[in-house]
């Protein structure tokens, strides 16, 4: 599951909890890259621990930043670029090709400020994570009207526990989205179970005396679209998919 972070009180008044989220919002905007004490804006710091300016404009103020257009912009082809905020600042990826265009367009026609406002100020994500949580991570989860491809989806853009988002390039999802397929997320040859995925779910009904409630499946890519269908089917709910 998901560690989400909310600041429930002012900053000021709860320094370790301010200081856990303000952690939590570099994490996450950063996409997981160690930053170098320059690239850390004490500056925006400062406004956020005396409480002028919320979660949500701290993590738009970051994105917004020189560190971040020189992480992530200027290395980056302009799809890898949008679909990297995709995965920042609203914790998916993008729906489709359609979706994935409209914001080179935006970038193009209204600059780059204006691309990462129309993602932090965006009806989507004040509903998810309103003015006080940190983004995170949400494709591996069921959610309202997902679609079982968002799942890999998903997966191909996750650098993984120790890796950052800044190691690649080029577009990883423009062919999944342009084509409708599912992105290979296995890149590896390998025996046995390593191509493995494991699929954390949440059971809707009791399945047994001796059974847990969290459920884990181990399949392969070629079975997880089916898997998903049927765990969706009884009433499950996903909480993960990861590298088994």
């Amino acid at each position: 599951m998901t560690d989400t972070k909310t600041l429930v009180a002012p900053a000021n008044t709860d320094l370790g909890h301010a200081d856990e989220v303000i952690q939590s919002i570099y994490k996450q905007v950063f996409g997981n890259r160690h930053l170098m004490e320059l690239d850390v804006n004490q500056s925006l710091e400062a406004l956020f621990m005396n409480g002028d300016l919320t979660v949500q404009g701290f993590v738009t103020a970051l994105a917004q930043s020189e560190t971040y257009r020189k992480l992530f912009l200027e290395p980056s082809s302009p799809y890898r670029f949008v679909e990297l905020n995709f995965k920042h600042l609203l914790g998916r990826a993008p729906h489709d090709q359609a979706e994935l265009m409209a914001h080179v367009r935006l970038m193009n026609d209204q600059g780059y400020d204006a691309e990462i406002a129309s993602y932090t100020y965006s009806d989507e994500y004040l509903q998810v994570f309103g003015v006080d949580q940190v983004p995170h991570n949400r494709s591996t989860q069921t959610v309202s009207g997902g679609r079982t491809i968002n799942f890999p989806r998903a997966a191909a853009v996750d650098a993984g526990y120790a890796g950052f988002d800044g190691a690649v390039k080029g577009s990883k999802l423009l062919n999944s989205l342009s084509t409708g397929s599912s992105p290979d997320i296995i890149d590896r040859k390998s025996v046995g179970n390593a191509n493995a995925l494991r699929i954390t779910w949440t059971s809707g009904r009791q399945i047994g005396a001796n059974r847990r409630a969290v459920q884990k499946s181990v399949v392969s890519q070629t079975s997880m679209s089916a898997t998903i269908q049927s765990i969706l089917k009884q009433g499950g709910r996903i909480s993960s998919i990861s590298k088994a």
